[in-house]
């Protein structure tokens, strides 16, 4: 069901450098109860999992975080390419909202914020479950020849180790300053952890 009028949760898109440590313990806490596979890297104030994000887009309802995105500048390499995307991680509603539309709203302060960062393409990685949300709010798969591309990148433990993965499935480009015929062939790499 829709928020009522004086019910709806208060957005902000805030710098990294502009959160307190309750903002910090707040976010962390929230995405400890929406992943709840991954609670053990949101511990105390850790309120990032993978590379710390650059901006957030945090949800509100009084002084409770209930929705959260993680973005950050950053380049990736497309078949021998680098590209400036703004990469978005994180992406989470409370679980007790969701279905609610506040996902959604979510995603549209996600795309006024990757506009102000003045990059050409959003980029994230969705499990398959989660895709179908994503596509209805205009991101698009990276396929080519009709086949979803292959990403590689390292994903780390909570205790740092690192491991590489190449995966041919779930990625998902917002198109910004750029259309996806923009887009560069071939594989994704990731030049850095994910957010």
């Amino acid at each position: 069901m829709p928020f009522a009028a004086d019910a709806s949760p208060t957005f902000s898109t805030l710098v990294e450098g502009a959160l307190s440590l309750d903002d910090h313990e707040a976010i962390a806490a929230m995405l400890a109860r929406a992943f709840p596979s991954y609670d053990h890297w949101y511990l105390g104030a850790r309120s990032w999992a993978g590379m710390q994000p650059e901006r957030r887009v945090v949800a509100r309802s009084g002084d409770t975080v209930v929705a959260h995105a993680g973005i950050r500048r950053q380049f990736v390499s497309v078949g021998g390419v680098d590209l400036l995307v703004g990469a978005v991680g994180m992406v989470a509603v409370s679980p007790i909202l969701q279905g609610t539309g506040l996902g959604s709203d979510l995603l549209r302060h996600v795309d006024v914020a990757l506009t102000g960062l003045g990059v050409p393409f959003g980029l994230l990685e969705a499990g398959e479950g989660v895709q179908g949300f994503y596509r209805s709010a205009g991101w698009l798969p990276l396929e080519q020849d009709g086949a979803p591309i292959t990403g590689h990148y390292t994903a780390f433990s909570a205790d740092g180790a690192g491991v590489l993965v190449s995966q041919q499935e779930g990625w998902l480009t917002r198109e910004v300053a750029s259309t996806l015929s923009e887009w560069p062939a071939g594989d994704l790499h990731w030049n850095g952890q994910m957010v």
